[in-house]
């Protein structure tokens, strides 16, 4: 199957913000975008597409694509990755948009009512099935004291020391909700900030 590069270009001033790489009608299709894409073609009202070089096999077509967005810059597209078949490698002004993007965002109750009955009545993939080889080390724990038969952990005083050393090595950056004034881990933000928990969000 031969591949193709391409490019999109918004309506709004003909700049190119999307380069990817695809086959048969990928270059015209609004599936499996991302958000900064999405709201680009959105805010325009749509996009042009261009064909840059076809004919190509998948390696030829991953390269060129990774040379193109180099060409233009990461920071000037909607592209989430380098290209290339390295699909989960960000740099780190990628991680930092995309820190960007989540960062302070304000979720509706209207969302948070979708979440919320996604959630509900899904039951458990091991829900009615054993799991052999845990079950055996979780009988071993229980004769051993680290574990009750009510499932309540009891850690080992090496365990304790173990994880205390952990602790301190790690860095935890800190920030304050915008919202209600919070301090918590940045990791925590917004998980907290569309709980009932942040004060400021909460009607």
């Amino acid at each position: 199957m031969e591949y193709y590069v391409y490019k999109h270009i918004r309506k709004k001033d003909g700049s190119t913000f999307y380069i990817g790489k695809g086959k048969e009608h990928r270059v015209e299709s609004d599936k499996g975008r991302n958000t900064h894409w999405k709201r680009i073609v959105k805010k325009d009202g749509g996009f042009d597409s261009e064909i840059i070089k076809d004919g190509l096999s998948e390696d030829e077509a991953f390269n060129l694509e990774v040379k193109l967005i180099s060409e233009i810059g990461l920071d000037n597209l909607c592209n989430m990755t380098e290209g290339g078949s390295g699909g989960n490698t960000y740099t780190e002004e990628t991680r930092l948009r995309i820190s960007k993007q989540f960062t302070g965002r304000i979720v509706s109750d209207e969302t948070r009512k979708k979440q919320s009955e996604a959630q509900t009545g899904k039951i458990s993939y091991w829900k009615g099935k054993k799991r052999p080889a845990h079950s055996d080390k979780m009988k071993q724990l229980v004769k051993e004291g680290v574990y009750k038969d009510n499932g309540k952990w009891f850690p080992t005083e090496e365990t304790k020391r173990k994880m205390s050393e952990a602790a301190k090595r790690k860095k935890i950056r800190r920030v304050v909700c915008e919202f209600c004034d919070k301090e918590l881990p940045s990791s925590h933000l917004t998980r907290h900030q569309i709980s009932k928990n942040c004060l400021g969000n909460t009607k």
